[in-house]
């Protein structure tokens, strides 16, 4: 990954250098232009803007078909990478119910419309906690594993898609439980990206009401981020030090290692799993 990164940010910065230097040439000419009366010279300047221009072009066009959507996917991989294993709720409530009806609370004074005990596509939510552009969607179980995450997942997103019509927005899919299997961590830190520009995310929560963690993508400030810290941690952002976990997670270290075998290629063809 870190060779592929070098790549990246190199052909960036070219890309960037080329594009400024264009514009400053540009700005310059139009400046001295009515003041040249050389003709040799104005057909000199002339061939030297269109090669410029048409370079940078050529630059832009190059970076944002080989690396636009790449550079996305290895942030996201990041900040999985980077961010701490975990975080410390702010809540004191141990039991799932308690923690439930705490957050129902929360979410309800702070203007959300909430529903309980509703089936979207033949899985049952706890709640769901629909705001303009928000959606929360909270899940009770006892112990969670790695398929409940992606079929709860699955609904949420054909609900917010289909059956809200939304294309933009931030979803958080909430799960409380008592324990957290090992491999459902692998998860806890994955952003689901949809739409056009990436407007509409979807990411998981999960929380450990016994040991008092919330398992979540926190690294980078993003609305969803926002909304799990406020509503399900009952703390505000910027999260707190205090608030955050020192371990990092089994998976961390194991992706980390994955990515030193990273290549393009395994980008462009869509055979290279992170999780």
């Amino acid at each position: 990954m870190n060779e592929v990164r070098k790549k990246q940010k190199l052909f960036k910065k070219i890309m960037r250098v080329i594009v400024i230097v264009t514009a400053i040439f540009m700005l310059a000419y139009i400046g001295v232009a009515p003041a040249i009366t050389s003709v040799s010279v104005v057909t000199a300047l002339n061939y030297v803007s269109d090669i410029l221009v048409i370079v940078s072009l050529v630059l832009v066009l190059l970076y944002y078909s080989r690396y636009s959507k790449l550079e996305l996917f290895l942030n996201d991989v990041e900040g999985e990478i980077e961010d701490c294993g975990y975080y410390l709720t702010a809540r004191e409530e141990k039991e799932i119910a308690d923690y439930f009806s705490a957050v129902e609370a929360d979410l309800k004074s702070n203007g959300f419309r909430f529903e309980k005990d509703l089936e979207l596509s033949e899985l049952e939510f706890d709640g769901r906690a629909l705001k303009t552009k928000e959606f929360f969607y909270l899940v009770c179980v006892d112990e969670l594993d790695k398929n409940d995450i992606i079929a709860y997942l699955d609904a949420a997103v054909y609900d917010v898609t289909v059956g809200n019509l939304r294309r933009k927005g931030n979803c958080v899919v909430a799960f409380i439980c008592s324990s957290v299997d090992e491999n459902a961590l692998s998860l806890s830190k994955a952003v689901t990206a949809m739409g056009r520009k990436n407007q509409l995310k979807f990411t998981p929560a999960l929380v450990d009401v016994k040991q008092g963690r919330v398992y979540f993508s926190g690294l980078n400030p993003t609305k969803c981020q926002q909304m799990t810290a406020n509503f399900l941690m009952k703390c505000s952002v910027p999260i707190d030090d205090k608030y955050k976990g020192q371990e990092k997670l089994k998976f961390q270290y194991e992706l980390e290692e994955k990515m030193k075998s990273f290549t393009i290629n395994d980008f462009k063809n869509g055979t290279f799993n992170i999780h």
